[in-house]
């Protein structure tokens, strides 16, 4: 092999490897974002089942005030 050669060749595995170094870092990215966006919406989804259950709690609170108040058969 001649050192022209070899010296192509390490020039194409250098640029191959910057190429998969950066992909692999545009995955890492949006991994993370990914990661973000599902910690944002289990926060959102715990407060959504807190209002469900606060609202739950206030209805059963008044239906209960409803069957105290009404005539005992």
């Amino acid at each position: 092999m001649s050192f022209s050669g070899f010296t192509r060749r390490t020039s194409e595995s250098r640029e191959a490897v910057i190429r998969l170094t950066a992909g692999v870092e545009s995955i890492a990215t949006k991994l993370e974002d990914l990661h973000q966006d599902m910690k944002a919406e289990k926060v959102q989804a715990t407060a959504d089942r807190r209002e469900i259950y606060e609202r739950l709690n206030d209805h059963g609170n008044r239906i209960t005030v409803l069957e105290y108040k009404s005539p005992q058969g």
